[in-house]
């Protein structure tokens, strides 16, 4: 049950041959998990700077992000909440990535692997402000709930709340429902 002062955030698997398929997986899984707190079918519009709410529920915030074969979900009750996760790679140009993209006090000296997961913990924060990798380089004030989410090996991720103290309640988002294309057809 989804509380004020709570920031809920959902690993999910996905599972499907093609990336595509993956995709959709994480949008029926958002929606079940949005249907779950709300009580009720979510029917979504999108804000002016093309975040996702819900119209019906508009005290519920949420944020979907996804790498590979890995989703994360948060929500989170009146506050907007952002997540990401990255899977680790090798990125020959993450220093020049960082010098262009960090706020200036994230640009201390870093390896790749920690560019990851100050990247993830950067765009959280920027998808929860709505502003997207527009707001990049520039420091984001605010008392804000900041953490790393451990999803596994081989993966960053974060999620962030704009509100100081914020708890965070991590699960695993399980649906025994196997996934496929038929599947999804008959959820439209």
């Amino acid at each position: 049950m989804l509380k004020p002062g709570e920031v809920h955030v959902w690993l999910v698997r996905l599972q499907g041959p093609t990336a595509t398929l993956r995709r959709e997986c994480s949008h029926q899984a958002l929606r079940v998990i949005l249907e779950t707190v709300t009580g009720a079918r979510v029917e979504f519009a999108v804000a002016e700077k093309g975040k996702p709410y819900l119209p019906g529920a508009p005290e519920v915030r949420f944020n979907l992000a996804r790498s590979h074969e890995l989703a994360l979900v948060g929500v989170a009750l009146g506050v907007d909440v952002g997540v990401d996760i990255e899977r680790l790679r090798p990125l020959p140009e993450y220093e020049a990535i960082a010098e262009r993209f960090f706020p200036p006090s994230e640009r201390e000296p870093l390896d790749e692997r920690d560019f990851f997961r100050r990247w993830t913990r950067i765009e959280a924060m920027l998808k929860a402000r709505g502003v997207g990798l527009y707001g990049a380089g520039a420091e984001l004030g605010g008392e804000w709930t900041v953490e790393p989410i451990d999803v596994g090996e081989g993966f960053a991720a974060a999620v962030a709340v704009e509100r100081a103290g914020m708890r965070v309640v991590v699960g695993e988002w399980r649906n025994e429902a196997n996934f496929t294309a038929e599947t999804l057809r008959s959820w439209e």
